[in-house]
C-alpha cells in the first residue's frame, strides 16, 4: 500500500518532467530550424547582391559612369562579399572575390577607354601616328571591356556554387531525416 501511494505521489513530477522534456526538445527542434532559415536568409542575400551586381555591370551605359560600378561595389557588395567569408565554403567565396575583381577591371577598362577616346578627340586631325596609336588602345579596351562582360555573364557558376546552400527543401528534407 506504501508503495502505491509513493507511486501515486511522484506521478505528478514523472509526468511533469516528461512534459518539460518534451517542451525542451521541441524548442531545439525549432531553433535548429530557425538557424537553418536564418542562414539561409543571409545567404540569399548573397546571392542576390552577386547577381544584381553582375546585371548591373552587363547593363549598357556609357563610359562616364564606370564610377558608378565602383560605387555599387563599394556601397553594396563588400559588406556582402564580408559575410560570404564566414557564411559560405573557400571555393564559393573566392568565386565570389573573383566576380568583384572583375568587375572591378570593367570599370578600369571604361575609365581608360575613355580616358583614350578623350585623348583621341583632341588629336583629332593632328599627329595620325599617335591617333593610329590611340585608335589602337581603344580597340584593345572594347576587347577588354567585351571579355570581361562575357566572362561576367555567366552567371551559372553563380548559381552553381549557391546551388548546396539554397536549396529550400533541404531545409525541410533534413528534419524529416533526423526524426
Amino acid at each position: 500500500m506504501e508503495l502505491i501511494e509513493k507511486i501515486i505521489l511522484a506521478l505528478p513530477s514523472i509526468i511533469i518532467a516528461g512534459i518539460v522534456a518534451y517542451i525542451a526538445y521541441q524548442q531545439y527542434e525549432i531553433n535548429r530550424q530557425k538557424l537553418k532559415l536564418d542562414l539561409y536568409d543571409r545567404r540569399f542575400k548573397i546571392y542576390s547582391a552577386a547577381i544584381a551586381l553582375v546585371r548591373f555591370a552587363n547593363e549598357p551605359f556609357l563610359d562616364e559612369r564606370y564610377k558608378d560600378i565602383t560605387e555599387k561595389i563599394d556601397n553594396e557588395f563588400t559588406d556582402h562579399l564580408s559575410a560570404a567569408y564566414f557564411l559560405l565554403n573557400r571555393e564559393a567565396f573566392n568565386t565570389l572575390e573573383k566576380i568583384s575583381q572583375e568587375v572591378r577591371d570593367l570599370a578600369s577598362a571604361m575609365e581608360s577607354r575613355l580616358s583614350t577616346v578623350e585623348k583621341s578627340n583632341q588629336l583629332q586631325g593632328s599627329n595620325t601616328e599617335e591617333c593610329k596609336d590611340l585608335n589602337n588602345d581603344r580597340r584593345k579596351w572594347n576587347s577588354k571591356i567585351e571579355s570581361i562582360r562575357q566572362s561576367l555573364s555567366k552567371t551559372r557558376r553563380i548559381n552553381s556554387i549557391f546551388l548546396p546552400y539554397l536549396y529550400f527543401r533541404s531545409l525541410y528534407d533534413d528534419h524529416n531525416r533526423t526524426k
